[in-house]
């Protein structure tokens, strides 16, 4: 093969290598394909892109631009530019590509979301929520009206979970922002957190999966609500605490008293997470902690990670009170009776 007509076979196996993981073998393909077409724009923004995957930032960004260079209207390139930039901590060049991506395309909603996140981790909260809304684009799941912040007087609505457990649990403390009078408040959650917001006296109805999801005369996302409310840093709802773990509910979970400093430790989240490598740590990283005196060590870990316990010999050192938890209620209960919680970016930290 040595001509650009090769270019499409080649591409196709690329891409099948990549969309696997093996990000090695696809960059291999891809810088063959520029042996054949140096000018190929699709060749270099995939082996800048399988380069910012392997965590080489300068790289995705040269490869990148020069792909920006060959072809100026994708804004697929434009917005992976900006993904780049970020990672180097360039956040200004990171919005100045995001916002060439919507120059070129206005409704390309990746874009939208990204420039969102860099606005939001700012403070730019105004802006950051506006560019978030962007993430419905063409999605609506429920067929009633999505409310946008007019009165609720005498009306029903249906506030629905999105994004993973940290997040909802982050973002319940806005259900307290909706009328309290002549509003009725219709909640649908993950299974798992269902138990832990039954604390919620806002909520007149509890569904999750499986569960008949009662009518309603309007639905919102709940990470809507900042927007709809115009949060500002200073109009963040920040009453303490607000929810509120039963322990009659769960008195197994009860720990002994004494007078040790009691710790939870949480060292990683979800494993399928896209960002898991940049989230998550080994346990062996609390090692230089567990020697420490008077101090009594709890896992909040769930799921097959919570083996690294006794993988590293750590289970007469580390209590393992995962093993016990079938929600969120479980972890909020234990928490409740923690000194301290040392957690990785999980759903853990924001309980």
């Amino acid at each position: 093969m040595n001509s650009a007509q090769d270019i499409i076979p080649i591409l196709k196996l690329a891409l099948r290598y990549h969309r696997e993981g093996n990000l090695d073998y696809a960059k291999y393909i891809y810088q063959h394909m520029l042996d054949i077409d140096p000018q190929n724009a699709d060749a270099l923004h995939l082996l800048g892109v399988s380069s910012y995957q392997l965590g080489q930032y300068e790289i995705a960004v040269n490869l990148i631009t020069q792909a920006i260079q060959i072809d100026p209207t994708n804004p697929l390139f434009s917005t992976n530019l900006g993904k780049a930039f970020r990672k180097q901590g360039k956040l200004e060049e990171s919005i100045q590509a995001y916002q060439k991506a919507i120059q070129i395309q206005f409704d390309y909603a990746e874009a939208h979301i990204d420039l969102a996140t860099i606005f939001l981790s700012q403070g730019q909260l105004i802006a950051g929520w506006k560019e978030y809304e962007w993430r419905w684009y063409r999605k609506r799941y429920f067929k009633r009206p999505l409310w946008n912040g007019t009165s609720l007087n005498g009306k029903s609505i249906l506030v629905h979970c999105e994004q993973g457990f940290g997040d909802m649990i982050q973002f319940i403390r806005y259900i307290d922002l909706l009328p309290d009078k002549d509003t009725t408040i219709i909640f649908a959650c993950q299974p798992e957190l269902k138990p832990l917001f039954k604390s919620i006296d806002r909520i007149n109805t509890l569904v999750t999966k499986g569960e008949n999801i009662p009518d309603s005369d309007f639905y919102v996302p709940l990470l809507s609500l900042p927007y709809i409310f115009n949060t500002t840093l200073d109009t963040i709802p920040a009453r303490i605490p607000y929810l509120y773990p039963n322990p009659k509910v769960d008195s197994v979970l009860l720990l002994d008293e004494n007078h040790n400093l009691k710790i939870g430790i949480a060292w990683a989240g979800r494993p399928t997470h896209a960002n898991d490598h940049n989230r998550s740590i080994d346990l062996k990283r609390f090692e230089c902690l567990l020697g420490i005196g008077n101090c009594e060590f709890f896992s909040l870990q769930v799921g097959k990670r919570r083996e690294s316990i006794k993988q590293y010999g750590y289970h007469h050192i580390i209590k393992d009170l995962g093993k016990q938890f079938a929600n969120f209620h479980h972890t909020a209960l234990a928490i409740l009776q923690l000194d301290l919680v040392i957690s990785v970016d999980t759903a853990v930290a924001h309980l």
